[in-house]
């Protein structure tokens, strides 16, 4: 099971990292096949699973609004590419 600590949280929040990991539908086994693609065609989150990519974004947003925070701030590639 992922955890924050998995992640680049070196500019992200690891709260929000979790927020994500635990609000996304199926976070683990999507992640899993997007990084075996990613692997694989060496490619970005965002080619390898466009769909898990906008469910991270939705889920940071709510995060970033949810504790007034600038979701700009943050990107995902960075943290789960």
């Amino acid at each position: 099971m992922y955890t924050a600590d998995d992640f680049n949280t070196e500019n992200a929040p690891k709260e929000m990292v979790q927020y994500v990991i635990d609000n996304v539908v199926d976070f683990e086994p999507r992640y899993q096949h997007a990084l075996s693609i990613i692997g694989r065609d060496r490619c970005p989150l965002s080619m390898a699973d466009y769909d898990l990519f906008e469910d991270i974004n939705d889920a940071m947003s709510d995060w970033a609004f949810d504790n007034d925070v600038d979701e700009g701030e943050f990107d995902i590639e960075e943290i789960f590419g």
